[in-house]
This record gives structure tokens, sequence and C-alpha cells, in this order.
């Protein structure tokens, strides 16, 4: 059995240990988290194995391990990509890399060693119906691609607003959170190095407001009325009633609502990628089109289907795609590859130059928002 160490184990990191796990080749071996005790009382007697620390620098230098899973928040994923690279196991290592130009830098720095042993966790590049459309064009089905349309309406966004993800300190915003997932199957359909210019723009028409900085909830006096409050979500959207929900309408609400980019590549293509925070149930939809001379192929995640049209004729075909697990499938296929690369038979499939290089597209994004300029990359 492969022995796994985790860096922070929160929400994300359990999953990514059921994507793991159900392969029935590896344990986890030791987790490092401030939380320790609490993570053991709950999921202890699933992890009869495991060695518990508070402190990752303490747990690599006392275990044997054969990777490391890093999931801890987002402002500190470059700090322990660093310290796990000291000691040169295969990562899986969370997205977004980095939240600042500053921590690119120091990441850039172990790229030559850890390459190809640091899988980031950019599940839709993996995603069968991101296979089927890269394959279209691949082919030349299409003809050559001429410009790209990418949309993320996202309906299950209550979090950015109403959970710790409001804090932009410690995602660096949405661009990071959310984008860098979308920019990054762009750039892997397309078999490109990324845009050579980028502009964006944001907005935030809806989560603003006057209510005071870290007003909870349950302590405001529109408690029962305020379609955001967990009262009235437990009646329409219940999945997303948080007991602990800070106001969403508050002074500190952070995050834009909404959010375009527009991307050049070098021989003049251009794409263009928006995303909303706003969308609800079944307007949610995430996907793209490229669109060719010959042809044009689209997918959709929420939907699950790809639709060629081709332009010669009255032909249209659509195909479903059912893939099991979570992101359309692809974190079955991360943990697969990840298990791989702790054998040393495969070399990552979403490896760190690409998490930089999307992490760096974001940046540009936020930049270019923040000031209302074009950036170059």
């Amino acid at each position: 059995m492969l022995k796994i160490g985790f860096i922070g184990f929160g929400s994300r990191s359990a999953s990514v240990w059921s994507s793991i796990a159900s392969f029935g080749q590896c344990e986890v071996k030791a987790i490092a988290d401030p939380r320790w005790e609490e993570i053991k009382k709950a999921r202890g007697e699933e992890f009869p194995n495991c060695a518990w620390y508070a402190d990752a620098e303490e747990m690599l230098r006392c275990e044997t391990l054969d990777g490391i899973v890093l999931g801890t928040r987002c402002d500190l994923h470059t700090k322990y990509a660093l310290l796990v690279a000291r000691y040169g196991l295969p990562l899986f290592l969370e997205k977004p890399v980095s939240i600042t130009e500053e921590e690119l830098t120091a990441l850039e720095t172990i790229q030559p060693l850890m390459n190809e042993k640091t899988v980031v966790s950019f599940p839709l590049r993996l995603a069968k119906l991101v296979d089927v459309v890269k394959d279209y064009i691949d082919r030349g089905v299409i003809g050559e691609v001429a410009q790209v349309q990418a949309y993320n309406n996202v309906n299950y966004a209550r979090g950015y607003y109403h959970k710790w993800y409001r804090d932009e300190s410690i995602t660096g915003g949405l661009f990071l959170q959310k984008s860098t997932h979308d920019l990054d199957y762009i750039n892997y359909v397309l078999g490109r190095s990324g845009p050579k210019t980028i502009c964006a723009m944001e907005s935030k028409m809806v989560f603003k407001g006057n209510k005071p900085a870290g007003l909870a909830c349950k302590d405001c006096p529109e408690y029962l009325t305020c379609p955001e409050s967990p009262y009235q979500l437990e009646k329409y959207d219940s999945k997303y009633a948080v007991p602990t929900a800070k106001c969403c309408f508050a002074v500190d609400t952070g995050n834009h609502d909404s959010a375009t980019v527009l991307m050049q590549y070098d021989d003049g293509l251009c794409v263009t990628y928006t995303q909303n925070f706003i969308a609800r149930k079944g307007a949610g939809k995430r996907g793209a089109r490229f669109i060719g001379y010959k042809g044009t192929v689209e997918f959709d995640f929420n939907a699950k289907t790809v639709t060629y049209f081709d332009h010669m004729s009255d032909r249209e075909d659509r195909i479903t795609i059912q893939s099991a697990g979570s992101h359309s499938g692809g974190d079955r296929r991360l943990a697969e590859n990840f298990i791989a690369v702790m054998k040393g038979e495969d070399v990552s499939h979403s490896p760190l130059s690409e998490g930089i290089l999307s992490a760096r597209m974001c940046l540009a994004a936020r930049k270019s928002a923040q000031t209302h300029q074009f950036v170059e990359l």
C-alpha cells in the first residue's frame, strides 16, 4: 500500500482522498492539520494507521511517505509546496497554486524538480467531455479554431459570500478560485502555452450592501425575511443553508459576482470567458464553444453533452457522457494519475507548470480588472 500524508484535511482533501481510496492502493499514513484532534475524533477509526501532527514540517521529518496531498487554504499552498519540494515527494497540489506574483516567483524555483511529480488539482482538463472536444479539434474536424466562447454560470455560489471564501486575502479572489480551472482547460484543449494579452472587467451588482462587517445571519434583524438567510434557504434551497453564515450584504462581503476575461494569443486568436455567481438552480451552465471555419464543437458540464455542428452540411451530432464522480469524472482520473506518479509509472498529466501558468493568467485578469488596462503576459 502506498503511504500518503495530508497537509490540511478539510472538505476538499476529504473529497480527494475519496477518489484516491477508490483504487484500493493507498492508505492515509499521516495528517498534519492544526485541527488534528477534531479530525481524529471524527475520522480516526477510518484511518487506524495514521499518525497525527499539528505541524507539517514535523510530519515530513518523521514519516516515510510515498506522496503528499496539500489541501490547506489557498494562501498557504505555495508555502507548503516549497516545503514538500525539500523532501522531493510526489505532490497533489490544490489550486490555485499561488495567489500573488511573489508566490509564483518562489514556486517557479522548484519547477525543475517538481514539475512532473506535481499533480495540480485541475480535474476539468481530464474530464471525458473535454477529451471528446479536444479530439474534434486535434483531428481538424472544425478546421483551425477561430474563436472560443467559454462560460460559467455558478449556481452553487452562495459559499463564496456566506463562508470564509469571502475573504480575498485568503483566496486571492474569484478569478483565482474559479477561472483558474476554465482558463486551464482552454489552454489544454487548444494545445497552447497561454495568451500574450489579457484584459478583464468585474462587477458587484448583487452581493453588496451596508450591513456591518462580520455580521452573522443569525444576529441580523432581517433573519426571518432575507432571501439569503439560513431560515429562508431552508425553504427553497436547503442544500446551501449554513447555520454559521455571514451576511452577504455586509460591507466586508468581498468577491465580485460577475466578471469577463478577454484573451488574445500570439496568432491573433481571441478567447472570451465569462463567469457569474448569481445564477441559481437550472440556470447553472459551464462549458465552451470552439468555433472554426468548417464547424463548431461545444460542451456543457451541467448537461453532460458535447455537440458538433458541421458548417458545410445539415449534420449535427450530440453526445451525452455520463462520467462517474465529481468534476465530471476528472477527480477520479487525477487520483489515478497521482497514484501512477507515486509509483514512478507515469508523469503528471496536470503538471506544476500548468498550475503556474493558470495562476499567472488569473493574476493578470485581476490586475486588469483593478487597473482597467490590458496586461501583457
